[in-house]
This record gives C-alpha cells, sequence and structure tokens, in this order.
C-alpha cells in the first residue's frame, strides 16, 4: 500500500512538473512571437498607452474623445477622491478576488493564487482616472486610429458588466484616492491573465502584441518606448 503511496505521489508531482514546463515554454515561445501593426491609410492621431507595475497591465485611453466617451461606463465619481481633473481613464481586468483581498504580494495566500488560476472566482475592472500618464520606463505610447480606438474602447467597455444600462461599481473598493473597481465579464485563469487580456485587445484592433503571454513584461515588449529599453 505505500509504493501505492508513494508511485502516485512521484506521478503526480512528475505531472505537475511537466505542466509547469510545458506552461513556461509556451510563455516564453509565444511571447517571444510578436504580431506586427497593421498600418493602414487611416490616419493615426489618438495615442493610447499600456502602463505596467512590473507584474499587471493597464490599458490607459482619453477619458473623453468624439469617438467614445467612457463616463457612461465608469465616472470619476466613482473614485473616493472625485478626480476632477482626470483626462485618462486606465483600464485593467482580473480575478476578483485577487484584486480585493491582496492589495500587495505579502498579502497573498496559496488559496487565493489557486482559485485564481483555477478559474474558480468572477473577475473586476480596475479602473484609475489620471491627470496625466507617467512618463517612464513602463509606460508605452501606442498610435491608433480613430477607427480602431473606437473599436478598442467598445471592446473593453463589453468586459463592464451592466444592469439596466449602468455599469456596477464595487463599494467601498479603493487602492487610492483616483480609482475604483466594477464587475466585470470574463473568466480569469492561467491561460487569460491580466495581461493576456491586455495583450489581446491590442491585437484585436491591429495595434500589434505578442501571439500570447501571461506575464507583463512580454506585453511591454512588444511596444518600444523612447523612455524604455528593450530588454531582450
Amino acid at each position: 500500500m505505500m509504493r501505492k503511496l508513494i508511485r502516485y505521489a512521484l506521478y503526480l508531482c512528475g505531472s505537475l512538473l511537466l505542466i509547469v514546463l510545458l506552461y513556461g515554454a509556451a510563455a516564453v515561445l509565444l511571447g517571444n512571437w510578436r504580431i506586427q501593426a497593421q498600418k493602414g491609410a487611416e490616419k493615426a492621431d489618438i495615442t493610447v498607452y499600456l502602463i505596467s507595475n512590473g507584474a499587471h497591465t493597464d490599458i490607459a485611453m482619453p477619458l473623453h474623445h468624439p469617438a467614445f466617451s467612457w463616463v457612461r461606463y465608469a465616472s470619476p465619481q466613482d473614485t473616493a477622491g472625485g478626480s476632477p481633473n482626470a483626462r485618462y481613464i486606465a483600464v485593467g481586468w482580473g480575478d476578483r478576488k485577487f484584486y480585493l483581498e491582496t492589495p500587495t504580494w505579502g498579502d497573498l495566500t496559496a488559496t487565493t493564487a489557486l482559485r485564481a488560476i483555477g478559474g474558480l472566482n468572477p473577475t473586476a475592472l480596475h479602473v484609475s482616472f489620471l491627470d496625466d500618464v507617467p512618463e517612464n520606463e513602463r509606460t508605452a505610447a501606442i498610435t491608433v486610429s480613430e477607427r480602431q480606438y473606437r473599436q478598442l474602447a467598445h471592446n473593453i467597455a463589453a468586459d463592464f458588466q451592466q444592469e439596466n444600462g449602468r455599469s456596477l461599481p464595487i463599494r467601498g473598493a479603493h487602492y487610492a484616492d483616483n480609482d475604483a473597481f466594477y464587475e466585470a465579464n470574463g473568466r480569469y485563469h492561467l491561460f487569460n491573465t491580466c495581461n493576456t487580456w491586455s495583450n489581446r485587445h491590442l491585437k484585436q484592433i491591429g495595434a500589434g502584441g505578442v501571439a500570447w503571454t501571461p506575464f507583463a513584461h512580454d506585453v511591454m515588449n512588444a511596444f518600444p518606448s523612447s523612455h524604455r529599453k528593450d530588454e531582450r
């Protein structure tokens, strides 16, 4: 009986190790497979931004623009401070429990991590209202056409859960005075992370990206910035 248990444990450990190795290999291979931006005849004069904190990426866009106004989906009034001077909206998507219960890595528990990568939790959108977009090595500017921007905005807006035509803020949930959380559509899991979300939305409009990645640095490296050296 003991030998069977040992064999089973070794088999389980070996299988898990193989899964981790295959996942890592796929992330390296597909994360280095760049998808080039599609150049068309349309004038590209709207700038959106990809912002990273090192582990997570947000897409920042003009809060108000003739092609799309975000206040129907996310209002500065939903923040703790009201954000009266906000000119940009930065949106990120992810596991709801991870967002709300792990503001720092020190708050992360094994249960939260396992439920997140297993796709067992609902999702949320984290929205920050910015007066200006930071210019540093963790920000990449991406110029798109009005058609591309409208498509990007509509695609991201579709990730907001709505009831009677209104988004659903998560009341009392804030990291700072200029942010808010909203109930989201979709399911976060090992193959669909916050960075997969950002990469997918940019690829869908022909702005470029990588074939697939769960990691922030691969997405960022697909969009060179004058403030950031390519890490590869």
